[in-house]
Formats: structure tokens, C-alpha cells, sequence
């Protein structure tokens, strides 16, 4: 059977390849910065270019497709996400590890038809680390198929998470229970992470490096495309409220390798009720 949307992907991955030429030299050169939201809510002129870029390829072959970019809704562009085709895009996600060149920050190209994400691309290109995923064709790393561990007990797990760019006194006292939470005894996972990017950290889940990642704040240009990649795997993403079904729009996420291990932390972990993108 042939993926429905293969033109649509092929394209996605031809426009992370070219793109990774604006972003590698950009890496370890000087920045020009600016803040966002926060001190630590950052954007650089790479964010921007890039962006533009991946914006214009998708208009010129798909002008009547609705396009929904990290950089353009924070400039004041809406965040429209219904039935037609939608690409979901962060031209940068991890921009504070990018402009500390750390090396875990990566181009995101995510495609929803219907409000499903049909297929997503998620590319490092300091570590060459191209992560794939398309509904009924399973998830890969550099062509080769991932699979998540599968692991159900918390206290067998490394964890994921964030402090994330919100920092006034209420997002940082949950976040501390939060971590607080899940690294005390007697029911602490293995040891924690934070690689500084919401895709980087589903596709960890979903490659096994990882058992499992939570966090309130990010937007559907974090989650999107890396939800599907994680989902083919055999990961499941929920939300961290109990009862409330997962949605994209929302901003909070658990994102785990099995059904099991989710639940556990939706009952551990708190959520933080941020405004919908």
C-alpha cells in the first residue's frame, strides 16, 4: 500500500536537507539574539531565515495548504489548525542549546490532514540524526526502523522533561515537584534528562534512549511532528491530566513507551494549565 501523502513527505525531506545548509554554519557562529518571552524565550536570525525558507518551498507547491510556523504565530500569525492540510513547522526547536552550541536542537516539519498527523520529520544536523514517522509505515532513524523500550515500571525508566522558557515563580515550583516526584525514593526512575528540545526528547522516547518524557508549556510545533514518530514506534502520547484526551493545541504532553508507564506519571506528575495555542 502506498502512503497517501508521499509527495508531501519526500518534500518535507528534501526541505530539511537544504535548510540544514542555513543552519550547521549558523551553529558555531556568532548569533544575533533576542528574547521572546523571557530572559531564557529565545530567537535568532537562523529561527527567522529558516523558517521564511521552509514557508516559501511549501507555498510554491502547495499554495491552497495552511502553514502553521513557531516564528510566524509568535510574530503575530495565527494558529489555525483544522481538517485541511497543515504543515506544522520549527525552523529551530532547542534554540537556547543552539545558541549555546549544544548539540541538540533540530529542524521539525510536521503534516496533519483532518487534525492527524500524518507524517512527521525530525532533523539534528550538528549529529546527523534524522528522525522519520508516517502513520501505517512505522518510525526510523536514518532509514533504519526504532522501536521504544516498551518499559512499564517508572522505577526502571530514564525520564525526560523540562524547566521550559516560562520561569515565573508558579511554572518553577510545579516543575520542581514535578522532577522531585519522580526522582525520590522509594519510587525513583533510574535518572532524568533534559536534551533542551520537546522533539528531540519524543524521539528519544521513541528510539529507546528514553523511556518516557513530560512537560507543560511547549506548542504544537514541539509536539506534532515528533508525536507521530513516537506513536509509530510504539509509543503512546497522552495528556498529563487524567480524563483529558491528548491535544495538540493544549501545550502539556507525557510521552512514554508504553500505556503503563504513561499512566504512572499522569498520576504523579502535575500539569500546568497554560492558554491554548
Amino acid at each position: 500500500m502506498a502512503f497517501p501523502y508521499d509527495a508531501e513527505y519526500h518534500l518535507a525531506l528534501d526541505i530539511v536537507k537544504e535548510v540544514s545548509s542555513i543552519f550547521l554554519p549558523a551553529f558555531n557562529a556568532p548569533k544575533q539574539i533576542e528574547t521572546k518571552l523571557s530572559s531564557s524565550d529565545l530567537v535568532t536570525e537562523t529561527d527567522r531565515k529558516i523558517e521564511e525558507v521552509i514557508r516559501n518551498k511549501i507555498r510554491s507547491r502547495y499554495p491552497g495548504h495552511v502553514f502553521i510556523g513557531e516564528e510566524t504565530v509568535s510574530e503575530g500569525g495565527k494558529c489555525v489548525f483544522g481538517d485541511s492540510p497543515t504543515w506544522i513547522i520549527d525552523p529551530v526547536d532547542g534554540t537556547c542549546s543552539f545558541v549555546h552550541r549544544y548539540p541538540h536542537s533540530c529542524i521539525v516539519v510536521g503534516f496533519a490532514v483532518g487534525k492527524i498527523v500524518q507524517f512527521g520529520v525530525v532533523y539534528n544536523p550538528v549529529l546527523d540524526q534524522l528522525y522519520t514517522g508516517r502513520v501505517g509505515f512505522g518510525a526510523e532513524l536514518n532509514g533504519f526502523p526504532i522501536k521504544t523500550t516498551g518499559e512499564t515500571d517508572l522505577t526502571k525508566s530514564l525520564i525526560l522533561c523540562e524547566m521550559g522558557s516560562r520561569r515565573d515563580e508558579h511554572s518553577i515550583s510545579v516543575k520542581c515537584d514535578n522532577i522531585r516526584a519522580v526522582t525520590q525514593e522509594p519510587h525513583a526512575c533510574h535518572g532524568l534528562r533534559m536534551q533542551g528540545s520537546a522533539a528531540l526528547n519524543i524521539c528519544s522516547v521513541a528510539e529507546g534512549s528514553g523511556d518516557a518524557y513530560f512537560e507543560s508549556g511547549m506548542h504544537i510545533w514541539d509536539m506534532a511532528a515528533a508525536s507521530v514518530i513516537l506513536t509509530e514506534a510504539g509509543g503512546v502520547v497522552v495528556s498529563p491530566k487524567q480524563g483529558e484526551q491528548f491535544d495538540l493545541l493544549k501545550r502539556r504532553i507525557i510521552a512514554a513507551a508504553s500505556p503503563e508507564l504513561a499512566l504512572t506519571l499522569q498520576k504523579r506528575v502535575k500539569h500546568i494549565d497554560y492558554p491554548s495555542d
